[in-house]
């Protein structure tokens, strides 16, 4: 071979090996973030759970008659999706009724003890005996009653697992939406229930706190 072209061929093979250096050097460096973007993905979709939830929690003031003597178009109840009181009525729509016994203990009543819903009634269970209302920082996964009725008295708090229509639309894997009550005073004379409520806005997140829930 010519010493020229010699010359040039090894000067070709360097400025390739040079570069490919270059490129492995560029590779390298861009890994970790390249890692760190693809696990940030992947989180993203392993699940309601892995990500703060998009709705704040907060507690809500209400109140409500009992159930039991009062109007139709008066509200004894409480709808989750709405974060508000509604009345019992043919289309079942509401979490938790509100009725008071003869020693003026409230009683929690689900959709399936009120009546029976043409469309099927949601499963929506209540438990007792979990701690105070502050003490609730999240909503058992089991242990729920959902065949009768729960009574409770002043300041006795409960927490609320409800199957949601709009779960099962946007989220299967997570059908529902979790809350925790307390009774604040009861009206006997006037039939009248004070208390409060927090109500998880985003479907399967547990978590009863101010603020957005994180699981």
């Amino acid at each position: 071979m010519k010493l020229p072209l010699l010359l040039d061929t090894l000067r070709l093979s360097k400025m390739i090996s040079n570069t490919l250096h270059f490129r492995a050097g560029i590779s390298r460096r861009l890994l970790p973030g390249v890692l760190l973007v693809c696990a940030a993905v992947v989180g993203a979709c392993t699940g309601p759970t892995t990500l703060a939830g998009l709705t704040q929690n907060g507690t809500q003031p209400f109140f409500v008659h009992a159930l039991s003597g009062s109007a139709l178009a008066t509200a004894t109840a409480i709808a989750f999706p709405a974060r508000s009181v509604t009345r019992v009525d043919g289309t079942f729509n509401f979490d938790v009724a509100f009725d008071i016994d003869a020693s003026g203990n409230v009683i929690l009543l689900t959709p399936e003890l009120v009546g029976q819903n043409p469309a099927g009634n949601r499963l929506v269970g209540i438990i007792t005996g979990i701690g105070s209302y502050d003490a609730i920082l999240e909503a058992p996964l089991t242990g729920y009653t959902v065949d009768s009725a729960t009574v409770v008295a002043r300041g006795q708090a409960v927490a609320v697992q409800a199957q949601e229509s709009v779960c099962a639309t946007s989220n299967p894997t997570a059908p529902y939406l979790y809350a925790k009550i307390v009774i604040d005073s009861v009206d006997r004379i006037g039939r009248g229930i004070y208390g409060r409520a927090m109500i998880g806005g985003d479907c399967g997140f547990r978590q009863l706190i101010q603020g957005f829930p994180s699981f």
